[in-house]
């Protein structure tokens, strides 16, 4: 196939409002927040989370008229991203091929890795752009992205429910309840306040759901060591899946302590954007199931995280956050094609928003998640609802 030239690449931010009330203890918004200002620390941490739904879409335009969707992860200052791609990464990349998706991640991240850009708003702009490719790639030769990436190990998708949404433990059990009915018996949980109020729900949803639940805990990165071992193993004692991002994200030394004397697995990789900078987890053993965020890695390098975790056999459970439609897609495109899949995080919340905008949306069975159909990521966005370029 011939090379197909970018002409132009395009950054969209994103804000949607949200009912912080009914989202809180989900995605974006996992503890209740302080302050009167767009952006509030957490009650307990100092962690900033924004009021509004924000994210970063991007428009790869070629030559010949086809366009690819990406998206960025982009939590917080969505316009930072943008004007990383509109000012730095799209000029840099057009007039070449886009039909090239290692060479292009390689360009992006060459061009700045010698001044210390190998994370943060720089890299999810490279995931964004990166999305955007494979999405055009998977159009230009009529095929679904996860064929690209290997063809899909499964064409339906384990999940677990992110976050369990209300105010008080009764709110939150009829959420886990109105589930569970369903058949979905997954969920997560995040440590919002302390341990022990964790450990507190989990026992009051135990008691009231049985064997009908299975719970995983997100600590938030915030745990001291010691502090972090007493709770895994009383999480072990209640037969918690991971006790996932419990220390601090620069500390590999100390995961490794938790992951050798743990009695679960630990869980991080969201955080993260290469494999150089997991590289060092794996070596150590400091993680047994790792969590890279295709808005934040890409599939170019998602899928290089994946075949180091199956290097150390360390299972894969992407991580899947605030995001619309290209996001999400990616990351069940990537859930499909990799052979070390534990289980996908999917948020209910954020598949309804991001269904406002897609033609075709996505759907969330009791047991499973379905691999959306088509050449490319699966998905048309309906701009004129979203209100930007078209």
């Amino acid at each position: 196939m011939q090379a197909m030239k970018i002409e132009r690449v395009r950054a969209i931010p994103i804000k949607l409002p949200r009912d912080l009330a009914s989202d809180t203890g989900t995605a974006g918004c996992p503890a209740r927040l302080v302050g009167q200002k767009p952006y509030r620390p957490a009650e307990h941490y100092d962690t900033i989370y924004s009021t509004q739904i924000e994210t970063t879409l991007v428009r790869v335009e070629t030559e010949v008229g086809l366009v690819g969707w990406g998206e960025a992860q982009s939590p917080v200052a969505p316009e930072v991203t943008a004007t990383i791609i509109e000012a730095l990464l799209g000029p840099l990349i057009a007039g070449h091929d886009a039909l090239a998706p290692e060479q292009l991640w390689h360009q992006m991240y060459s061009a700045m890795r010698v001044r210390g850009h190998g994370g943060g708003f720089y890299l999810d702009a490279i995931a964004g752009i990166d999305i955007a490719i494979w999405d055009l790639c998977g159009k230009a030769i009529g095929q679904p992205v996860c064929r690209l990436l290997g063809g899909p190990c499964r064409t339906e998708i384990p999940y677990y429910i992110s976050g369990l949404a209300g105010a008080t433990q009764a709110d939150r059990i009829a959420y886990v309840s109105r589930f569970a009915d369903q058949g979905h018996h997954d969920f997560k949980l995040f440590v919002d306040a302390s341990p022990e109020d964790c450990l507190a729900t989990i026992d009051g949803l135990l008691g009231a759901l049985g064997g009908r639940a299975n719970f995983y805990v997100d600590a938030l990165w915030r745990l001291k060591p010691k502090q972090a071992l007493r709770f895994a193993n009383e999480l072990a004692a209640r037969s918690v899946g991971w006790l996932e991002a419990p220390l601090a994200p620069e500390d590999v030394a100390g995961h490794a302590r938790l992951a050798e004397h743990a009695e679960l697995p630990i869980a991080i990789g969201e955080s993260y954007r290469t494999r150089f900078e997991l590289l060092p987890f794996f070596e150590q053993r400091a993680l047994d199931i790792v969590q890279p965020d295709l808005g934040r890695v890409g599939l170019t390098e998602g899928q290089k995280i994946a075949a180091l975790a199956e290097t150390f056999h360390v299972a894969v459970a992407p991580h899947v956050s605030i995001g619309l439609g290209p996001q999400i897609a990616a990351a069940l495109h990537f859930a499909a094609a990799c052979p070390n899949l534990l289980v996908l995080e999917c948020n209910p919340k954020i598949y309804e928003a991001a269904n406002r905008f897609l033609k075709n949306p996505l759907s969330i069975a009791p047991t499973s998640l379905k691999i959306p159909e088509g050449p490319g990521l699966g998905i048309e966005l309906r701009l004129d609802d979203l209100g930007t370029l078209s």
